[in-house]
């Protein structure tokens, strides 16, 4: 079958000047009809083209044309690729009666769900959905260096040790074999989902380690590289024991279902454990250095709306709380359900899409802070799945539209949102300063530099870092000038937090650091819990003169320095990093060295 010269789309394009959808798919519908085709061609097919014009050398790297043509080229723009993977069904100790039991699936996921259909389609092989996945992002155009492990499948710790070992083991084995497969298309040039499938044609002569730190060591210099590992659990299941083990699977952060904190709220809804529960696994979390990501559910059984928003309030002013990231899962009613039945008696009546609007606009602009990461605004559940409650699925989307709206037209209400960006600030001429103020129990502000703008417009509704990542910048924002050094300082019941950031005069930010400072932490004195420069993910192996993006203007090892700076003046003498496999090499460019599952340095 003769070869179509599908680079003759990308050479008209880049001589085009112009990356304009209408003008790629007009170019399209002319190489369609030119060639006699039933369909145009894909951007799979055209950024195939592209790359084989860069290997040949016939063009240079353009990465505005690899974002154009890239399939849901924001999955990649934080920095990482995620990689959601799905434990095999197994018993869950809950009895939440809003969860769903499907058969054949672990409890609360659905075999309608995006990775569920992917897990059950390998039938829950971790290697099998890894690299499924890998390859469904490289031949949609995007990075897979760096990766962001999630493990679903609800309770984690109720599977045995020996499954949990040998699970995690598969995912480094997957990742460091990837770049190594042979992989025929099983479909070639299908238009639809079939194009993902494939076939090994080298299997036989992948070859994995017979130890899980054999896989771990592995990867620290595989060219697929897990940067980030997420398990789930329970609050119960947050023992020292379990901390401990985590952290030899190099687990990194922990994803925990709060759902409300009431304990009445708790009591109805079957959850198994109470409020006082949820705080003691929070600071037992932190004081191993975890990251925690937590699920708020609005609309529980027995919940109300003022119940809902003080939920959200309580946790960003409990000191036992305040997480690092949050998902809002608004209650939705799935069928054979417990919840379910309550709905058809008439004893349980579900949020209304006006109510949880409501909800979501007064927690953004009242209640999240700067330091917090939101996940998700609703689970991606399919709408056939839902009986009731609102099956919008572009939630986010549209509380992003009407916030904007919102604050266009009411200036005075968004310099009051905007001032919370940078709660109690204090320019700052040098990061000594910030030892002179007291430690109080609101979040301090210090700007190192310029004065922040809280005037001009910008692109974000929410202060999250997800919403002020600076690829959400848009053109109707003024350009920066200036990229200042912000230090958040707040209280836990751990010690004192500070969140570290390089972000420019309207708050979007450039990278980040936590930093915990633990008076009675005697064997990793302070400890920084994440480090996070954001940017398109750049391959690791880049060329000097290649390197700029974001990734790649030492922000995370200036990051490094002002955290470092801190504990000394505080008088820290060594400084532990929650350590992922990826970053080990990283930390040893910067003279830390690996102390149990720790990178630790003398300051």
């Amino acid at each position: 079958m003769k070869q179509l010269p599908y680079s003759d789309i990308i050479l008209k394009l880049i001589h085009s000047w112009d990356y304009d959808v209408d003008i790629l798919g007009k170019m399209k519908k002319e190489f369609s009809s030119k060639h006699k085709l039933s369909d145009i061609p894909t951007n799979i097919q055209s950024l195939t083209s592209y790359r084989e014009l860069l290997n040949n050398k016939k063009i240079k790297r353009d990465q505005n044309l690899e974002k154009f043509l890239t399939k849901r080229w924001i999955r990649s723009q934080s920095g990482i690729v995620s990689v959601q993977v799905l434990t095999k069904p197994w018993h869950c100790p809950g009895q939440c009666i809003f969860c769903p039991n499907e058969e054949g699936m672990p409890k609360s996921y659905i075999s309608s769900e995006p990775w569920a259909m992917r897990a059950a389609l390998n039938k829950f092989d971790p290697i099998k959905q890894v690299y499924n996945r890998l390859r469904s992002l490289s031949i949609a155009g995007h990075t897979t260096d760096k990766i962001e492990m999630i493990v679903l499948g609800w309770t984690w710790d109720v599977y045995t040790k020996e499954y949990k070992i040998k699970f995690i083991k598969s995912l480094y084995d997957a990742c460091n074999t990837f770049s190594k497969l042979k992989l025929v298309d099983s479909f070639p040039g299908a238009q639809d989902e079939k194009r993902y499938k494939f076939k090994i044609t080298n299997i036989k002569d992948i070859k994995y380690p017979k130890t899980i730190k054999e896989s771990i060591k592995k990867n620290e210099k595989a060219k697929n590289r897990i940067i980030w590992l997420t398990l789930e659990t329970r609050p119960e299941y947050v023992t020292d024991e379990n901390c401990m083990f985590w952290r030899e699977l190099w687990v990194t952060r922990i994803e925990m279902w709060v759902q409300s904190l009431y304990d009445d709220v708790l009591d109805a809804n079957k959850r198994g454990h109470g409020v006082e529960q949820i705080r003691l696994a929070f600071e037992k979390l932190r004081r191993y250095g975890l990251k925690i990501s937590v699920h708020i559910m609005p609309g529980l059984y027995k919940s109300t709306y003022a119940k809902d928003l003080w939920t959200f309030k309580k946790l960003y002013s409990d000191e036992y709380l305040k997480p690092d990231e949050i998902k809002f899962y608004p209650t939705s009613v799935i069928p054979n359900t417990p919840l379910h039945t309550l709905y058809k008696k008439g004893e349980y009546k579900p949020l209304t899409t006006v109510t949880i609007k409501k909800l979501i606009k007064k927690v953004f602009l009242d209640v999240i802070p700067a330091y917090t990461r939101i996940k998700r605004l609703i689970r991606d559940i399919p709408a056939t799945e839902i009986v009731a409650w609102s099956n919008i699925t572009n939630l986010g989307q549209l509380m992003h539209n009407e916030m904007k709206l919102l604050m266009e037209n009411d200036p005075k209400m968004m310099k009051e949102f905007y001032s919370r960006l940078w709660e109690n600030y204090k320019i700052i001429k040098d990061v000594k300063a910030i030892q002179k103020v007291k430690v109080g129990n609101d979040v301090q502000t210090f700007i190192l530099w310029k004065k922040p703008d809280l005037k001009s417009y910008r692109n974000f509704v929410s202060l999250d870092t997800r919403s002020r990542e600076i690829r959400n910048k848009g053109k109707n924002n003024p350009d920066t000038w200036v990229v200042n050094l912000v230090i958040r300082r707040y209280q836990s019941s751990v010690g004192t937090e500070y969140f570290i950031s390089f972000e420019d005069q309207f708050g979007y930010l450039y990278g980040f650091t936590r930093l915990l400072l633990w008076p009675d932490l005697a064997m990793q004195g302070a400890m920084i819990r994440e480090l996070h420069v954001y940017g398109q993910v750049e391959r690791l192996k880049v060329k000097w003169k290649q390197k700029k993006s974001v990734q790649h203007k030492w922000f995370g090892k200036q990051l490094m320095e002002v955290a470092e700076n801190i504990a000394k003046q505080s008088n820290y003498d060594h400084i532990s990093v929650i350590s992922w496999v990826w970053v080990r090499e990283y930390y040893r460019k910067l003279w830390y060295t690996l102390k149990n599952t720790y990178m630790v340095k003398k300051i």
